[in-house]
């Protein structure tokens, strides 16, 4: 049974079963699966489906997403450590919810740097406790995890990977602070929980300037060949982007 801070489930197993083969690996809720040389995605299925992404880069990992908990992210780190031993040196918080930054404890436990924009920082001190909240009332199994802020901040965007991995805001959104991630090499852009192919949660959301915030990512003219849902079906083109847009377009706004 896995230990620490919670005990995930998912249809009864919780014993972690990983194999490896034709660049994907899998754990009983999570699998880490190549998209494009070192760019992969995570599928993690405990509680609500999410997914990150990871970057095997020279010198070490980033891991953009937290994950759900800190035994969900050792889980994940498990898979990390079968691809290459290389050290995770960082992990990106894209939002301040319990899905991005919920395993940032175990994260921190391994000498791993929790990065973040001030905005995400600042909405985690603050509202930590209600998101938490939230996500418990929902998965009344999801555990009452403690404060555990990022210790790397930037004001505005960043670059990592010798600027193989860029983070940007582009505003409004899913929730006010979230951010993409954009891997230029490889052409892939992670869209967190802004792009996926449902409409999600809008609990937290800024519905009228969300279309606004889609069209600015849109300006921006990136070359994309792969988009990173951030719930859902995780491997898509850059048509999830207008698909997305249209969801949210005809969305109630309260």
């Amino acid at each position: 049974m896995m230990k620490g801070w919670m005990k995930c489930t998912l249809a009864g197993a919780v014993v972690l079963m990983a194999s490896f083969w034709g660049g994907s690996v899998r754990a009983a809720g999570i699998e880490l699966k190549q998209v494009s040389g070192p760019v992969y995605v995570v599928e993690d299925n405990y509680y609500v489906k999410e997914n990150s992404m990871v970057y095997f880069g020279a010198k070490g990992v980033t891991v953009v997403g937290a994950t759900w908990t800190p035994d969900t992210a050792r889980e994940l780190h498990k898979l990390i450590k079968r691809v290459s031993s290389k050290p995770v040196l960082e992990v990106i918080n894209t939002n301040y919810h319990t899905d991005r930054a919920g395993g940032n404890a175990y994260w921190k436990s391994i000498g791993a740097k929790v990065v973040a924009t001030r905005q995400t920082r600042d909405l985690m001190k603050s509202d930590w406790a209600e998101i938490v909240a939230f996500t418990r009332k929902g998965l009344p199994e999801y555990p009452d995890l403690p404060l555990v802020l990022p210790n790397v901040v930037h004001d505005g965007d960043f670059i990592l990977q010798e600027g193989k991995v860029r983070a940007f805001y582009a505003g409004p959104a899913h929730t006010p602070d979230g951010i993409f991630v954009y891997f230029p090499d490889e052409q892939v852009l992670y869209g967190n929980c802004i792009l996926k192919e449902k409409l999600g949660n809008l609990s937290f959301a800024n519905v009228k300037e969300y279309p606004q915030t889609i069209e600015r990512l849109k300006a921006m003219k990136l070359p994309i060949k792969t988009v990173i849902g951030g719930h859902d079906s995780p491997l898509h083109g850059p048509e999830l982007i207008d698909h997305y847009e249209a969801l949210i377009k005809a969305a109630p706004q309260s």
